[in-house]
């Protein structure tokens, strides 16, 4: 079997540049001669290597799970975390305000089975003259904003852990676009009203 080296390549190609070289049969290339041309980028026909590169089957491709699966799972891994927040806000009131406690508590259960299949969160609506049944699941902004003057209110503990817990719901939100979290935020903002205004509605 002949070789064709690199030097042949080169005297061949100062005769006559080529775009592409046929190797004639019963011949092959010698690696500086393969290279020559590769360098050139000169597809190389017959070519015993090229012929085994083209049978081989390209490597499979490990498959990727989807986008919206690790969205899911961010959200989920990130909801515990929430879950947690309402439980130590739960606590911290529960020798405060009892009834205020069990409604945080009652939060984080249904906080629990968001996002949890064959399971819908139902909230007993009670609307308010800022909420009612329309608005109350789409995203809303906070019906006034929190100060250090209501913090210094007589319920300033509770407004101020309430408002704690609703801007850590709305920031999952936002990250996650969940729109199953508006629900907690806009009830959140009622419980705040109440706690400052009483009945008193603190929307604008």
């Amino acid at each position: 079997m002949k070789f064709i080296t690199e030097d042949d390549l080169r005297i061949l190609f100062r005769r006559e540049p080529f775009t592409a070289y046929d190797l004639p049969a019963g011949t092959r290339l010698t690696p500086g001669a393969r290279q020559f041309l590769v360098d050139k980028k000169i597809p190389i026909s017959d070519d015993p290597m090229m012929v085994k590169r083209k049978n081989e089957k390209p490597a499979e491709k490990k498959e990727e799970a989807p986008e919206k699966e690790f969205c899911r799972d961010r959200f989920l891994l990130k909801k515990k975390t929430l879950q947690a927040q309402f439980l130590e806000t739960g606590l911290e009131l529960l020798n405060r305000d009892v009834l205020l406690a069990e409604q945080i508590f009652a939060l984080e259960r249904k906080l629990s089975d968001l996002g949890k299949e064959g399971r819908e969160v139902e909230f007993g609506f009670e609307p308010c003259t800022g909420f009612h049944k329309e608005n109350f699941n789409k995203p809303s902004d906070d019906c006034f904003e929190i100060t250090g003057f209501h913090a210094q209110s007589e319920k300033g503990k509770e407004i101020v852990l309430l408002h704690r817990l609703r801007c850590s719901v709305r920031e999952l939100a936002a990250e996650t676009e969940n729109a199953g979290l508006n629900p907690f935020i806009n009830r959140l903002s009622q419980m705040i009203c109440l706690e400052y205004g009483g009945k008193t509605c603190q929307r604008k």
